[in-house]
C-alpha cells in the first residue's frame, strides 16, 4: 500500500481534522471568554446597584456615624470601578461621570448634615427634597446609561425598560383602614 493518492487523502484528512481541533478550541476559548467577560458585567451591574442603594441611605444618616474613606469611596463604587478598569475600560468616560456626581450628591449631604446640625429644621425626608431628587435622578440616570451600554459590551440585548410608575410620596401617604381578608 504505497499509493501516493491514498496517502495524500490521508494527509489531508489528518489536516483537516487538525484544523477542524483547532478551529473548535479556538470556539471554545472565545465562549469561555464571552461567558467570562458576562459574568464580570453582571458584577458590575449588581455593584452600580448596590452603590445606589448606598447613596439612597445616606440621605437619612449622619455623617458623623460614618469614615470619611466610605463617604469618599463607597465599597460598591470601588467595586464597580475596579471591575470597569479591569473588563470595561469602554465605559471610562461614563465611570469618570458617576465619579464627579457622586462628589456632587456627598457635597450636597455635607451641606444637609450641616443645616442639621445647626437648624433643628435642616431635615427633611429624601421626596420631599427637591435638589436631592434633582442631583440623584441625575446620578440614576447615569447609572442606567452604564448599565445598558455593559449590556451591549456583553451580548445581551437590549431590553425596554418599563417603568412601574410608582410614586414614593403618594404611597407613603396612604394608610390602611382595616385588615386584609385573604381569599
Amino acid at each position: 500500500m504505497n499509493d501516493p493518492l491514498l496517502s495524500s487523502l490521508i494527509g489531508t484528512c489528518m489536516l483537516l481534522a487538525a484544523f477542524v481541533g483547532v478551529l473548535q478550541w479556538l470556539r471554545y476559548a472565545a465562549n469561555l471568554r464571552s461567558a467570562r467577560l458576562r459574568i464580570q458585567g453582571h458584577r458590575l451591574i449588581h455593584a452600580l446597584g448596590a452603590y445606589s442603594a448606598w447613596i439612597d441611605a445616606q440621605h437619612d444618616q449622619p455623617f458623623t456615624a460614618r469614615s470619611l474613606d466610605e463617604l469618599t469611596s463607597p465599597e460598591p463604587l470601588t467595586r464597580a470601578r475596579l471591575i470597569k478598569q479591569e473588563h470595561f475600560p469602554e465605559l471610562s468616560a461614563q465611570m469618570f461621570r458617576l465619579l464627579q456626581t457622586h462628589s456632587r450628591v456627598i457635597e450636597y449631604l455635607w451641606e444637609l448634615n450641616l443645616l442639621r446640625l445647626t437648624q433643628s429644621s435642616g431635615w427633611r425626608p429624601a421626596y420631599e427634597d427637591p435638589p436631592y431628587q434633582q442631583i440623584r435622578a441625575a446620578q440614576e440616570e447615569l447609572i442606567d446609561e452604564i448599565v445598558l451600554q455593559c449590556r451591549e459590551l456583553i451580548g445581551e440585548t437590549r431590553q425596554q425598560w418599563r417603568a412601574t410608575g410608582s410614586d414614593f410620596s403618594f404611597s407613603n401617604t396612604l394608610t390602611r383602614t382595616g385588615p386584609a381578608t385573604g381569599a
